[in-house]
């Protein structure tokens, strides 16, 4: 099975079962640091942000050189709001600023905050897409 990673999946995202499949496959190898890496440059966030957001501190990120399925899997969940974000958005910058301001659709916080639970990530991506649709609260 041909390996998938973070940056990967976010330049090349699909949602067909053959992509699910090698999601489930790199989730269960694990995510590397190295790969990490790659992610946190791909969409100009820090390992101290990622650390917020996923459930390893940023001293396991900074040392271990491969993370556990729970930790890879929200790493891979966090990827396809990226994915989906830039596809909607068009303009990473307006993505990224969009997931730092304050939504009163989602409470008043940010869609970023929201980020560290996998509803949270569903209502994110949930939220995206009526945006793509054109659908406004």
């Amino acid at each position: 099975m041909e390996a998938l990673t973070l940056t990967s999946y976010i330049d090349n995202r699909n949602d067909s079962p053959q992509n699910k499949l090698k999601i489930i496959h790199a989730t269960r190898n694990g995510v590397t640091r190295s790969q990490l890496k790659k992610f946190s440059l791909r969409v100009a966030l820090t390992l101290t942000k990622i650390s917020e957001i996923v459930p390893a501190s940023y001293s396991t990120l900074s040392k271990k050189s491969s993370y556990d399925k729970e930790v890879s899997e929200r790493l891979f969940e966090i990827a396809e709001v990226y994915s989906k974000g830039f596809e909607v958005f068009g303009d990473e910058k307006k993505f990224t600023r969009w997931l730092n301001k304050k939504s009163k659709v989602l409470g008043s916080q940010t869609p970023f905050s929201l980020l560290d639970t996998s509803y949270g990530v569903k209502l994110v991506i949930d939220e995206i897409r009526r945006i793509d649709y054109g659908i406004f609260a």
